[in-house]
């Protein structure tokens, strides 16, 4: 790529990151608006009047500024019950230039997460057990690397200002959100209606946002690789990228209807087996299929086959954090591990009656 192209690249960029910054601006406005309008509304002393106000102040309750809070469905380690497990992110983070991580969670979700949480922005890591299981030692690493690296390679998403605007217009858009029944009647019907028609402009700026902030969420991803290679070393991250798309979707499948009927103290064992036991010819076509896939994962992340020919073309990196201080960590999760294993067991066998 030229020198032309790669500043017009960074121009675009730059650009569309001025105007992410722009829209949340104007989203974190539109309290303060709905406020000050809904006051003089209401000191104009009609019916009418008052009843646009009170409209006017429930809007700006809805579109205040919200932080995330502290996930209800996952199970938080502190660092007394994990010393290992807080030791091996704080040598992570210092690899990937991220600051020390403030909490730790286990999750049941085939998959790993970097967030923030409460006014603070307190860094918060979830690993999902299920897809911690499948993977190994070196390929755990990579993971934890590819996440922590999140806090420290620009990524406007995980910002307090761009961030909060996105978590604010989120929670809205769930307290909007169409959920009708057939058993719920008619005039539920016709509540639900007419609320998610009026929140048609807060999927319009969530839509606009995320638009935004494509390019350069995926150019954060890229990033969040080469730091989680740098770390972790080319091979593993290569290895936990295949991993997406071949040992994923087999965690995934057994998951939604075992967890039913497997004892929570033998999920991870039958989790690891399943895994274990698709043949390799199956694991092939997933992999053909990835490389035929033309679409993003979702609009941060960009498919898995560029992801991987992307850290490929790096130079070639042994990592600088081995599998060794991953084997430590196993005996800090096991509780927490089994306690995830009943909360999927459950939220599975209540799905059954809902």
């Amino acid at each position: 790529m030229s020198s032309d192209s790669l500043s017009a690249s960074g121009l675009s960029v730059g650009l569309t990151r001025i105007a992410s910054y722009a829209l949340a601006c104007l989203v974190h406005l539109l309290g303060p608006a709905f406020l000050v309008v809904g006051v003089y509304l209401l000191f104009r002393m009609t019916i009418f009047a008052f009843f646009l106000g009170v409209v006017a102040l429930g809007l700006a309750w809805l579109v205040r500024p919200r932080v995330p809070r502290f996930p209800a469905d996952v199970q938080p380690l502190t660092r007394e019950e994990a010393p290992n497990l807080y030791g091996l992110l704080d040598r992570i983070g210092s690899g990937v230039g991220a600051p020390k991580t403030d909490a730790v969670a286990l999750g049941g979700m085939v998959n790993a997460a970097f967030g923030t949480y409460g006014w603070r922005r307190r860094r918060l890591v979830i690993i999902g057990y299920p897809l911690w299981i499948i993977l190994t030692p070196q390929e755990r690493i990579a993971v934890l690397a590819h996440e922590m690296a999140h806090s420290s390679n620009g990524d406007a998403r995980h910002g307090l200002f761009v961030g909060s605007a996105l978590d604010s217009l989120r929670e809205l858009r769930e307290l909007t959100r169409f959920d009708w029944r057939e058993h719920d009647g008619l005039d539920n019907l016709f509540a639900q209606s007419l609320l998610a028609l009026a929140a048609l402009p807060v999927r319009v700026l969530i839509f606009a946002l995320e638009l935004l902030l494509h390019r350069s969420s995926q150019r954060a991803e890229y990033r969040a690789d080469e730091l989680g290679a740098r770390v972790a070393g080319s091979r593993a991250m290569v290895s936990v990228l295949d991993a997406l798309a071949t040992r994923v979707p087999s965690a995934e499948g057994f998951l939604e209807p075992s967890a039913v009927v497997v004892g929570a103290s033998d999920l991870w064992d039958k989790l690891q087996a399943t895994v274990v036991e698709v043949p390799d010819e199956e694991l092939e076509r997933r992999r053909q299929a990835s490389r035929e896939e033309k679409a993003s994962v979702d609009r941060t992340h960009p498919p898995t086959y560029l992801r991987m020919d992307r850290v490929r073309q790096l130079p070639h990196l042994e990592g600088e954090v081995g599998a060794a201080e991953v084997e430590k960590v196993q005996p800090e999760l096991e509780q927490a591990a089994y306690r995830v294993a009943g909360t999927i067991r459950d939220a599975a066998r209540s799905a059954l009656y809902h």
